[in-house]
């Protein structure tokens, strides 16, 4: 029974270490995510328009999964904003 007890509270100390770390390694990042431009975010996106073309959102999306991959949370939610612009763009369809 000892056993199961400092069992669970090993699993419990490392969650709450994986938290910690978590908050102090994202600390502040909505606010540099807030301070980032829309102009910025559709200059990306009409770039890789430009180009990839009808591709272009599956790049957005690719480069979102890659920040992810490597821990880059900031650079993820960039590029999931710059899809969500490609997607806006493209449902207009072509501007003359």
């Amino acid at each position: 029974m000892a056993g199961i007890i400092y069992t669970l509270l090993a699993v419990i100390f490392g969650a709450f270490v994986l938290w910690m770390v978590w908050s102090v390694i994202n600390r502040g990042s909505k606010n540099r995510i807030a301070s980032l431009k829309v102009e910025d975010i559709e200059k990306s996106a009409n770039e890789l328009i430009e180009k990839y073309g009808n591709d272009a959102l599956s790049e957005a999306d690719k480069l979102a999964r890659e920040c992810l991959a490597i821990g880059d949370f900031q650079g993820e939610t960039i590029w999931k904003l710059v899809s969500k612009e490609i997607r806006k763009i493209q449902s207009l369809g072509p501007q003359n």
